[in-house]
């Protein structure tokens, strides 16, 4: 067989499995599935693990800053980390019982709650990160380099670090701060969202946030304690 009978047969084959089954096709308008049901149920399943979470958190959270005031000093290293991931645990946590009644319902704070909340959400959840792998990497120096990390691993430095940490969060959650708005949407009422911008100019950002997240956080496997709060 040539060349051109392979096409020829090749094309008689294409062509006939392309042409569409006439049982196949309709002239009706296809409905597509609803999806109000699953949406009304996630929106009672969530708030319940926000408010879960958020009590939790502050259980947590509020004992290890009890135990801190009470039996512990503020002159070592690791309790100013301690304390400062205590600290972001908890702004991250109060942010939650906002997103849990935005779910059952609508945004009824406020623009200057919105931005305020979104931004908060955003630094605890980047500073526990940071503070977590600052801890990590302040106990590889106390253990790998006990004698050389014996002369730096002062007062000054957790403070001056824990600083660093946070002006870092509050400047990758500036974006929160600027493009949170509160709008209206037919079907949820009044939202919080990034609104009042251009769609160029919020994906441009949006593309940043991607970027500073890769730079910011450690690889997945690290993350499962901090999610957990």
């Amino acid at each position: 067989m040539s060349d051109d009978d392979d096409y020829l047969a090749f094309k008689e084959m294409y062509e006939a499995s392309s042409s569409p089954d006439p049982s196949y096709v309709f002239n009706e308008i296809v409905e597509l599935c609803s999806k109000q049901a699953v949406n009304q149920f996630g929106a009672r399943l969530i708030p319940v693990f926000y408010y879960t979470i958020f009590l939790l958190s502050y259980l947590g959270n509020g004992l290890v800053l009890f135990i801190i005031y009470k039996f512990e000093k503020l002159n070592t290293v690791t309790n100013i980390f301690l304390l400062n991931l205590v600290l972001s645990n908890l702004l991250f946590a109060s942010s939650l019982p906002f997103w849990a009644t935005y779910h059952l319902s609508e945004w009824i704070f406020g623009v200057a709650l919105c931005k305020m909340v979104s931004s908060a959400y955003f630094i605890g959840f980047y500073s526990s990160i940071l503070f977590l792998t600052l801890m990590t990497f302040d106990r590889y120096l106390a253990v790998v380099h006990a004698v050389a990390a014996a002369k730096s691993r002062k007062k000054a430095y957790a403070i001056t670090a824990s600083v660093a940490v946070w002006c870092i969060s509050i400047g990758a959650s500036v974006k929160e701060l600027v493009f949170q708005n509160v709008g209206k949407s037919v079907f949820n009422g009044l939202t919080c969202e990034e609104l009042g911008y251009s769609e160029s100019t919020i994906e441009r950002w949006r593309l940043v946030t991607y970027y500073q997240q890769f730079l910011l956080l450690p690889p997945p496997s690290h993350r499962g304690d901090v999610l957990l709060h």
